[in-house]
């Protein structure tokens, strides 16, 4: 009986090692894992915020040309624009 009891103690000390080599090594699995999403994620965010900054260039590009090209009618809209603006907002207030 005490023979029965070594073998399965070190039957279940060499489970207890197993276990603890699978879980080391999903452990790093799980780590690469959330490194490779945290840099795929980076890049994509990167990618997205230049898009979106070429976009806005591009369009203040497009306003600079529009006023140079008709300063009158640019001047005259800001105008119309902020006239309207500040009588919406005193219209709030009053």
């Amino acid at each position: 009986m005490a023979a029965s009891m070594e073998t399965d103690f070190a039957a279940l000390q060499a489970d207890i090692q197993q276990l603890r080599a699978d879980f080391a090594k999903m452990t790093t699995d799980v780590r690469n894992l959330a490194n490779n999403g945290y840099s795929q994620a980076s890049g994509k965010a990167q990618e997205s915020a230049e898009k979106v900054w070429g976009e806005v260039r591009r369009q203040a590009q497009n306003v600079t040309q529009e006023i140079e090209e008709r300063p009158f009618a640019s001047a005259l809209a800001s105008f119309a624009t902020g006239l309207l603006l500040g009588m919406l907002l005193n219209a709030r207030r009053g």
